[in-house]
């Protein structure tokens, strides 16, 4: 039976992205959210990467076959206006640049501009699949308006992959004329991100070296975010530790910024711990507040994740005054579970101390449920032991605790955890408990749920588990 995820306990449209949920109640929404990334991203990047590929950015009813970069009779649609529109300071730039490459010779061609689209006759001739072995080398003196053109970024990418040294420092050199404005593009800065990944070693240093002095900006910009993102992840530490730097008095502005917080998260990922003490220093007594925020609770759980013991220290000193208040929040609840799945012994028994005493109202309450199932699966085998009890100590009536959790629609999930991870004893004593209130929960579409539950333990065990004179409750 599939569980609804806590995003969908509320009418928010955004949920934390960190935590891996792969039980069957949570839906794709979670999913949907964090590692923020449904933006388009780079050729040839596998699932689970920074960025997926860019796709068509609305449905045009301009259709373009562009025979180099298909296979069969695949169609990619043109892109809207924005794609269109000629850079003229960028353009103007390529054309006056001076004579032709150095490493290639000139492909004669005509230079001028379509007149409709504003794009050069080279670029405009291979949107319309006029040159269907056109090869890198082809492109000198058009590298930036390609790349800032959402094919000829494609085609680029494509190339760059198994591009020779000569061609790759042809295409570099024209980047690097318009680094910052490529970043900062919907398609070139997924050019820039390959150079990163594909580039040498020098070339990585001089692209990283265009990067510093505007990492602030870039790191709160859609498409700028993404390239710092991809260069923490490909650059030497000292100079990752040079970018990092430069966000230290803007930790929190960029934590509660919609793709600042992305590179935050990637610096806590990549970055020597030890460089990102001023990090920690920014959220002292800010913990509860970042907790319970969208963006913020997904880097409070990248500290916990890679920082050190003694950073994490205090982090975790501030989740413990606030326990009780973040495991019913929003987005509290995920950090809460984070601990449980990830902390010390320590920490996790404090947290189920909170719980304990209050599991019949949490399993009811739309995110503490998920905590109290975190408890019930990640506690000690007394804590779990305790926490089962807790929901069986009292009378069989049509009123018992056990009852109204099976028929409510957040608390039936606990009450299965329970049965899945009890010991075989404590099992059978569930179950037992169950047994009188079969007919009821048959009328509730929650209390299915647990009938379905116990139906795959009593096909399994039938004999050993309720005794002979048990039937299937199906």
């Amino acid at each position: 039976m599939g569980r609804r995820d806590s995003l969908d306990r509320t009418t928010s449209v955004l949920s934390p992205l960190s935590q891996d949920f792969r039980s069957a109640k949570w839906t794709s929404n979670y999913g949907a959210l964090g590692t923020v990334t449904a933006s388009p991203g780079p050729i040839g990047l596998t699932s689970g990467n920074l960025t997926p590929p860019p796709p068509s950015l609305g449905n045009t009813s301009s259709a373009l076959p562009l025979g180099a970069l298909m296979s069969g009779n695949r169609v990619i649609s043109a892109a809207p206006g924005a794609e269109a529109k000629f850079r003229n300071g960028s353009a103007n730039g390529m054309f006056n640049s001076g004579g032709p490459s150095s490493l290639f010779p000139p492909l004669k061609r005509n230079l001028s501009l379509d007149k409709c689209t504003g794009r050069s006759r080279l670029l405009e001739d291979f949107r319309n699949n006029r040159f269907p072995n056109l090869q890198l080398r082809d492109l000198a003196n058009h590298i930036v308006e390609f790349s800032q053109d959402q094919h000829g970024s494609r085609f680029i990418q494509q190339k760059l992959e198994r591009a020779t040294p000569a061609e790759k420092q042809m295409v570099f050199n024209e980047i690097l004329t318009a680094a910052y404005s490529l970043m900062t593009d919907v398609f070139g800065n997924y050019v820039i991100q390959k150079f990163f990944e594909f580039g040498t070693p020098e070339q990585k240093t001089v692209l990283a070296n265009k990067i510093r002095g505007h990492v602030l900006p870039l790191a709160l910009q859609m498409y700028g975010c993404r390239v710092i993102q991809k260069a923490l992840e490909c650059i030497a530490q000292d100079q990752q530790k040079d970018i990092v730097r430069e966000l230290d008095g803007h930790v929190l502005k960029c934590v509660k910024d919609q793709n600042g917080n992305h590179v935050v998260q990637k610096c806590i990922e990549c970055v020597d711990p030890m460089a990102l003490q001023f990090i920690i220093n920014a959220f002292q007594g800010q913990v509860f507040t970042l907790s319970t925020h969208p963006y913020g609770c997904r880097v409070i759980q990248r500290i916990l994740e890679h920082c050190t013991g003694e950073q994490t220290a205090p982090v975790l000193e501030e989740l413990h005054q606030h326990t009780e208040q973040l495991l019913q929040d929003q987005y509290g609840n995920y950090v809460i579970q984070h601990v449980l799945e990830h902390g010390k012994p320590e920490d996790k028994s404090k947290i189920v101390g909170v719980v304990r005493g209050g599991v019949l109202k949490l399993s009811q309450h739309k995110f503490a449920s998920n905590v109290v199932e975190k408890c019930v699966t990640h506690a000690t085998r007394a804590e779990r032991a305790m926490l089962i009890e807790e929901v069986c100590g009292y009378s069989d009536s049509a009123h018992s605790s056990l009852l109204v959790l099976m028929k409510d629609q957040y608390a039936n999930y606990v009450v299965q955890k329970m049965i899945d991870v009890a010991e075989p004893a404590q099992r059978k004593m569930l179950m037992h408990k169950i047994r009188p209130h079969i007919s009821t929960l048959r009328k509730y579409t929650y209390g299915k749920h647990i009938l379905a539950k116990l139906e795959k333990y009593l096909t399994k065990n039938a004999p050993d588990t309720m005794g002979p004179n048990m039937t299937s409750p199906l």
